[in-house]
């Protein structure tokens, strides 16, 4: 009985989907979007309820602010507020009206969006279009634009009148197969073959006491006969025992011999070129052994060459006597003293 008497509801009218037209003739349904709720009455109230609060919230802040500088004035004033409040409350919905009203507000709202998603037509979107397909090629550049007047071509002789015709190059000519020959010869410089070096004189000690040592070159000696010859003149300058102990374990002492004072004399002989020096080195090696090994009274070093200065200072601190080439050779001609003689320096 109760669906006969119910009135039958009507349908919908459905009205058409607007369709979109893309590229290549193909028609595509638009996406719907819903349509957003709208807000009635019954929240309304409820914010403007929330603001009324706050607001008198505020007010009685300010308003006990100012009651406690002036106490008199609050009094009276909350003396006739009195009737004033009590009769707005009185005319104020209550608390369960209030919420009844939310209710119903919002179970309206509910039943308008879902009313409005069935009736509202959809929101057309855009959509990207479908790439051409081999059928739906764009159309040339050649077939959009009409062709242009064709560029004159020259052909062959091209004569204007005011262009001369270039010649035609020539061959080069062939490479000559013969070699170049220069008309002159350098002339080439003889090769100077270097000098042999002197050999270096070798003579014993019986032959060196018959030999005048003020003739002999002392630098074209070799090593064994440079100490033969520095033995030979301390023969001749009176030390008679004189004779050379040179050698691999001679510990720095190449000649031994008593002065004609009675001294031991020990000496070291070094037989170096005009480039090289004897240096500081050399006079430590010997200051340590000839002392203390070979208990010497007179060390001496002689030397072809020179002395460096560091050498000199050591050998003045030592006590050691250096005699360098040209005092060698003033003592083997006679013009200069023996290390042992009474003109013989220390240094």
């Amino acid at each position: 009985m109760i669906d006969e008497m119910a009135p039958a509801r009507e349908p919908l009218a459905e009205e058409p989907i607007p369709a979109r037209v893309v590229r290549g003739g193909a028609r595509r349904p638009r996406r719907m979007r819903r349509a957003r709720p709208t807000v009635r009455s019954g929240s309304l109230a409820v914010v403007l309820a929330a603001a009324i609060l706050t607001g008198l919230a505020l007010a009685f802040q300010g308003f006990a602010r100012w009651a406690g500088e002036h106490p008199g004035w609050a009094v009276l004033l909350g003396l006739a507020a009195v009737p004033v409040l009590y009769a707005l409350l009185r005319g104020m919905p209550h608390a369960r009206d209030l919420r009844r009203a939310a209710r119903a507000g919002m179970a309206e709202a509910e039943a308008d969006a879902l009313a409005a998603t069935r009736t509202a037509p959809p929101v057309p979107v855009d959509e990207p279009a479908d790439p051409p397909t081999r059928t739906q090629q764009p159309p040339h550049l050649a077939d959009a634009f009409p062709p242009g007047p064709e560029a004159p071509t020259l052909a062959a002789p091209f004569h204007d009148g005011r262009t001369a015709p270039l010649p035609e190059p020539e061959a080069p000519a062939p490479y000559a197969t013969e070699p170049y020959a220069p008309d002159w010869e350098p002339e080439l410089e003889p090769e100077l073959e270097p000098e042999p070096e002197a050999e270096a004189v070798a003579l014993t000690a019986a032959e060196l006491d018959g030999v005048d040592l003020a003739t002999l070159d002392f630098a074209a000696l070799d090593p064994d006969t440079f100490e033969e010859a520095v033995a030979a003149l301390c023969r001749r300058d009176g030390c008679a025992d004189a004779e050379t102990v040179g050698g691999a374990g001679d510990l720095g002492a190449d000649v031994l011999a008593t002065a004609p004072d009675g001294r031991r004399v020990v000496i070291q002989c070094k037989r170096y070129g005009p480039e090289n020096k004897v240096g500081s080195q050399d006079l430590q090696r010997f200051g340590g052994t000839c002392w203390s090994v070979h208990g010497a009274q007179l060390a001496v070093l002689v030397t072809t060459s020179e002395f460096t200065a560091p050498a000199e200072e050591y050998a003045d601190s030592c006590g050691i006597r250096c005699v360098d080439g040209t005092e060698l050779t003033a003592w083997a001609e006679g013009t200069g003293p023996a290390p042992w003689g009474p003109g013989a320096t220390l240094g």
